[in-house]
Order: C-alpha cells, then structure tokens, then sequence
C-alpha cells in the first residue's frame, strides 16, 4: 500500500538524521599533533586532516591557503587547534567525511576549556555546559574539552556546568572576549536513605525515545534534570535541531511545532508534530501528532494522535488514537481509540475502543468495546462488549456483553448477554442463557440459573393434565427458573416446558412456605400436526419435613391455546380429559381455560 511505502520511507529518513546528529562532532575531536615554523596554513590543514581521517573544504576568498603560519601543539584536539591557528574567527562545520570552514556568522565569541573532576584532576566526559540566557549549550568530549559558542549582546554571563552524579557549578566570566576557562566540579556524596526518585518516569527510555532520541541527547536530559525555562515558542525539525538548538528538552513552550518531530520539556498551550512529539514533562493544554504522542508527565486537556497516545503519568481530558491509548497512572475524562485503552490506576470517565479497554484498578464511568472490557478491581459503572466483560472484583453499574459478563466479587446492579453471567456475589439482575453465582440475594434470568448457595429442588408430581411430571428448580427463593418435563401413564400424553417460581416463607422457621409458579408448556398428544400451548400458574403451598425432603400441593389455572387437537391411537383424546369442564375464552374454539391441581414431592 502507499500508505504504507511512505510511513516506511519517513521512518527511514528520520533514523537516517538522528543517527547523523548522533555522531556529530566525530572529527572536530580527534587528537592530532602539529609543529610548523612559517608554513602555509593550507599545507598545515592537509596534515590535520590526514591524521585526523578527513578532509577540509573551504573558500579561498576568506582563507588564504598560501598564508605562512606558526603553530606547535602536541596532542590536541581538531577544534583546539583550529580556535588557536585562526584565533576563533570562524565556524566549522562538518558534512559526511568533510569539516567546512566558515567565517563566522555573527557577532560571536567563544568559552573553551576542560571540565575536570576535583579529585582526580581527570576530564570528565559528556558533562553539559551551558549559559541560561543565552539557552546554548555543548557537551565535553572523551577528555573534557568543550567550546560554547555565545553572543556578545549579553552584559553579563554566567557559565553552568552540570553532570549527574557531579555537584552543579556556574562561574562568571567576561563577556564578549575569546578566552579559555578549565573548571573542576565535585562528586556528590550519597546515602542510601537520601535518594529521591524523580516524579516524572522518563520518556527516554521508551521505545520512541530510543529511537529518535541520540544517547548525547539522553545525557544531557540527566545532566540538566533540575534546569528548566519557559519561552513563548519553539520550532524543530527533528530532535537537537530546533530554534532552541541543543537546548530544546529544557524548554517549555506556550506553542511548539515539529515537521517530523520534537523534543521539549512541556508544553502549555499548543503542540503540533507531523509525525510525533516527546515531551519530558506536562502538556497543557492541546497536543496533536499524526503518529505518536508520548508525555513524561501530566496531560491535561487534548491529545490527538494517528496511531497512539502516551502519558506515563495521568491524564485529564480528552485522548484520541487511531490505535491506542496508554496511561501508566490514573486518567480522568473520555478516551477514544481504534484499537485499545489502557489504564495503569484509575479510570473516572468514559472509554471506547474498538478491540478492548483495560483499567488496573477502580473504573468510575463507562467502557464500551467492540471486544472486552476488562477491570481489576471496582468497577462503578457500565461495561458495554461485543464479547466479554470482565471484573475481578465488585461492580455496581451494568455489564452487557454479546457472549458473557465475569465479575468473581458482588453484582450491585445488571448483568446481562448473549450466553453466561456468572457472579460471586448477586445483590441485582443477571439475564443470560446461564446465570450462576455463588450466592445470591438478587434475581437470575435465564435458561439455566445455577447459584451454588441457592436454591436447588427436584420435584415429582401429578397435575389433571400429565401424572408424572419432573421439574429441575434453581436459582434462589427470590426468583427461580423451572425445567419441565412430563408425561400421562395410560392414554399417553407428552410436555416440556420452562417457568418460573418465587418461595415466600410463612414461619420463621422457613419449613412453610407459599410457591407461586408460572410456565409454559407444550402438549405433544401423539403428532406435531398442530401447535398446543399450555400456560399454566400454580399457587402450592409447601411443608419441609427435614433438610432434603418436602410435600406440596395447591390449585392451578391453565390456559389452553390449540390450533386443533387430532386424536392418536394410544394417546388421550382430549386435554385435560373428555369429561373434565372447559371453559372457552372469549369466544374462540381455540382457547380454553379451567381450574386444576397440583401435588408433588421435592428433594434437595
């Protein structure tokens, strides 16, 4: 697909241009020796150069390569000898296996030097230095050496130093005045029961960051941890090169725009990236990509991503994903999703998705997927599925699904499907083919109600239709469903049929009680040539002898509906018999009533 070619394309690209800035700087930090009496300066780049493992481009016009220079330098770095061959008027930038010279392109100046450690006196690699104003900053290369490029409108400058593990250090020097300036900085000394875990998890551990993000990028996100500033906008390509240049991930922005995409510290008003945005803190208050969001801290307002949003802290508002929603913590408002929702804690709103919705703790609102709903604990709500819902714990609400609701602690409410409830604990309505539960003091609705500390009776009786019939009754004394089957000995006669029943208790003692029981039967008097329906309502009253047994007995009233009973040799020629009184309801010959009796036995 197009579509598709294109992602991969863009992807590539983007890997291609991280990796690029990764190894940026790879030659200006070489270490090479020179030792030349009035040579020409061309002749003295060549050999740089060849050493070093590149080659030098520049115009002619503003170097002159015949120029006689003098320079001893014994195992010094590209850049260190460069700023003292030509006194640090110019840029240097280096393109594949070339380094370009420049004249420099303002009204520039440069701090350069070694950060060292205090107690060992050895340089320290990957430190961060930087001046706050200015928002600039460098890194030390492999033995400490760095070169901050500053702007001379500045009256006063304070140079900063930090590394993790190393106690920050600033150092006021003079401005506008090429100069050198070594600094030593100290270890810090911990205790074990002083450590303080940051409350933001780190976005460069995720898998986006450790793909767009350079392992200089990551370092200097440790280094400057505790630096933050706000600014009014921000422009970026990729990450490190942006308006805010290597200073990016320390900024906050009131509106921030990526082309592919960013890097920043926050966000607090607007954020826009073709592609993806990572942001080390909070975003307020819109937040919009058209692949991926990922957000350290909180979000509070919109996200809007084509593929996913993630927070690794909690959410309040309004999330959309072509595919997925993440929120390690809690979340607060309405999450939309193609695919999937995930909450790591909390989740008080509403969530839709068109696989499945996951909440690792209380849910308070509604979950509605074209697959499963699934919380760990609480749920306070409604938990819509095509399949399944699923809560290990309580939940009070309504869970309807096309095929089954689990909740393993207490229903207080509805649940209802396509095939099975099953409930611990039924303080409400379960409506299903199959209802169970291990106790219940609410109501099952169904083909099969089976509750394990319930109510569970076969009985044996005879009626003036059929004198052997047996009915199956579960569910709980509240609301019980009956199973019927039944038979005439002599002048045959054949019914099944499905009811329901309720027994209410007479005494304290509950070994009396009264059973009103409604149930549908069909007759089969020897053919299927014609429908015969029989809908029947008993009232008997029932006397438990002991534990297991009990006798009832009590009038009925039966409603015969008939298209037209034939008789069959062997089977009764009339129903309920030829000389029993009918009476026909309003006026049809195919509904009859009468007044009949009931008396059984029940076991269990």
């Amino acid at each position: 697909m197009k579509w598709l070619r294109l992602s991969v394309v863009l992807f590539t690209l983007i890997t291609v241009l991280v990796s690029s800035t990764a190894i940026h700087a790879q030659y200006m930090e070489k270490i090479v020796s020179v030792d030349v009496k009035k040579q020409p300066v061309g002749n003295v780049l060549k050999s740089i150069g060849k050493q070093a493992g590149f080659y030098f481009s520049y115009n002619s016009n503003i170097i002159n390569k015949d120029s006689l220079v003098t320079i001893t330098a014994k195992d010094k770095s590209v850049r260190y000898i460069l700023d003292a061959l030509f006194d640090g008027a110019y840029d240097y930038i280096e393109k594949g296996n070339h380094i370009i010279v420049e004249r420099s392109s303002g009204p520039y100046w440069y701090v350069s030097g070694y950060v060292r450690d205090e107690r060992t006196g050895e340089g320290i690699r990957e430190a961060t230095v930087y001046e706050k104003k200015q928002l600039v900053s460098t890194m030390t290369n492999e033995q400490g050496y760095y070169r901050l490029k500053l702007k001379d409108r500045y009256p006063s400058i304070m140079l900063s130093i930090s590394k993790s593990w190393y106690l920050d250090r600033e150092i006021p020097i003079r401005p506008g005045v090429n100069q050198e300036v070594n600094v030593s900085i100290a270890p810090k000394n911990f205790e074990l029961d002083s450590v303080v875990v940051s409350q933001y998890s780190s976005v460069e551990k995720t898998w986006l960051g450790k793909l767009f993000l350079s392992s200089r990028q990551k370092v200097q996100s440790i280094n400057l941890g505790k630096f933050f500033v706000d600014k009014p906008y921000q422009t970026s390509f990729i990450p490190g090169l942006s308006t805010h240049g290597r200073m990016g991930a320390q900024v906050v922005n009131k509106f921030s725009l990526n082309v592919v995409g960013g890097y920043t510290a926050g966000v607090n008003g607007f954020e826009l990236g073709a592609v993806f945005n990572i942001v080390k803190q909070d975003v307020k208050y819109v937040q919009v990509s058209g692949a991926f969001n990922v957000v350290g801290g909180k979000v509070e307002g919109l996200q809007i991503a084509g593929i996913g949003n993630g927070s690794l802290d909690s959410v309040n508002g309004l999330q959309f994903a072509g595919l997925a929603n993440m929120t390690p913590r809690g979340f607060t408002g309405a999450q939309f999703a193609g695919l999937y929702n995930h909450v790591g804690e909390y989740a008080d709103g509403v969530q839709v998705a068109g696989l499945a919705n996951y909440v690792q703790k209380d849910m308070h609102g509604t979950q509605i997927a074209g697959l499963a709903n699934i919380t760990i604990e609480k749920a306070d709500g409604v938990q819509i599925a095509g399949l399944v819902n699923v809560a290990p714990q309580d939940i009070k609400g309504a869970q309807v699904a096309g095929m089954a609701n689990v909740c393993l602690g207490e229903v207080k409410g509805v649940q209802a499907s396509g095939m099975v409830n099953v409930a611990k604990t039924l303080t409400g309505l379960q409506f299903g083919i199959v209802n169970f539960a291990d106790s219940s003091d609410g109501y099952s609705l169904g083909l099969l109600n089976i509750i394990l500390k319930g109510y569970h009776k076969l009985s044996i009786s005879a009626n003036e239709m059929t004198n052997l019939n047996a009915e199956i009754k579960t569910g709980s004394h509240k609301f019980y469903s009956i199973l019927i089957g039944g038979m005439n000995i002599g002048d045959k006669a054949y019914v099944f049929g499905y009811g329901f029943g309720r027994e209410m208790y007479l005494n304290k003692t509950k070994t009396i009680s009264l059973n009103p029981e409604i149930s549908t039967r069909y007759l089969y008097p020897g053919n299927w040539d014609y429908l015969n329906i029989v809908d029947k309502l008993n009232l008997n009253l029932n006397i438990k002898l002991n534990k297991y047994v009990s006798v009832f007995a009590g009038p009925s009233y039966s409603v015969y509906w008939t298209q037209g009973f034939t008789h069959t040799a062997g089977y009764k020629a009339a129903m309920p018999a030829k000389d029993y009184g009918t009476t026909p309801l309003f006026g049809s010959n195919e509904l009859y009533g009468w007044v009949g009796g009931n008396i059984g036995v029940s076991i269990f």
